[in-house]
């Protein structure tokens, strides 16, 4: 009966020894989780990656090299800088300045007066600037397809019946204003024309139905 209580305090003893050891080894464990994850941290931050070989993982991507240019390269961008540089050979030609003369070219014929005040050439094409005044009182009527030009050259022209502008009708003691636009360009000889009203219809338009004005100069 007496061996019990030193039987019991045996086992006490030996329990509290194990559970010291445990505590120590868990202590030492702890201690070495701690190390590791310590040594991660420096690894993520000075390395960009976590882990060992097959097992790291990238925590920051790592730029792509920039590719070293090739001779063939430069020679591209050389070339190509070459043809950006150079004048285009297919461009549109330059707009053609106008040459513009101003004055008076007039002609009457019975009630009706015809007025040139202004000549415009733009490469050839030629712009008639026209004044018509009908002192009679009855209306006039001066049709675009009747209008006609003769250079001194002897070349003929018309007046261009989608570029003219003008009104065709002057009522009684009245004018108008407008321009004629001949059909084709003048010849580089020409230096003068004379413009013809023809086919003039009113009650008291000009005996034959037509007015010339002559001696227009072509602006060079």
């Amino acid at each position: 009966m007496g061996e019990f209580p030193a039987c019991a305090r045996t086992k006490d003893v030996m329990a509290e020894t194990h559970r010291r050891k445990s505590n120590a080894v868990l202590k030492i464990s702890l201690v070495v989780l701690g190390v590791l994850v310590l040594l991660g941290v420096i690894q993520a931050v000075t390395a960009g990656t976590v882990g060992v070989g097959a097992l790291s993982v990238t925590l920051r991507e790592t730029p792509s090299p920039s590719p070293i240019p090739t001779a063939a390269a430069e020679e591209s961008v050389a070339l190509d800088g070459a043809v950006g540089a150079a004048p285009s050979s297919s461009g549109a030609e330059p707009a053609a300045e106008p040459k513009v003369l101003s004055g008076s070219w007039t002609q009457a014929r019975g009630l009706l007066t015809v007025e040139v005040t202004k000549v415009e050439n733009v490469g050839g094409r030629v712009k008639v600037f026209v004044t018509a005044v009908n002192a009679s009182t009855a209306k006039m009527d001066l049709p675009v397809a009747s209008v006609s030009a003769v250079d001194d050259t002897g070349r003929e022209y018309g007046a261009s019946l989608s570029t003219s502008r003008w009104p065709v009708s002057i009522g009684n003691n009245a004018g108008i204003n407008g321009y004629l636009e001949l059909d084709k360009p003048v010849g580089a000889e020409s230096s003068t024309f004379s413009l013809t009203f023809a086919g003039i219809v009113g009650r008291l338009a000009p005996t034959g139905g037509s007015v010339t004005v002559t001696g227009i100069p072509i602006p060079k």
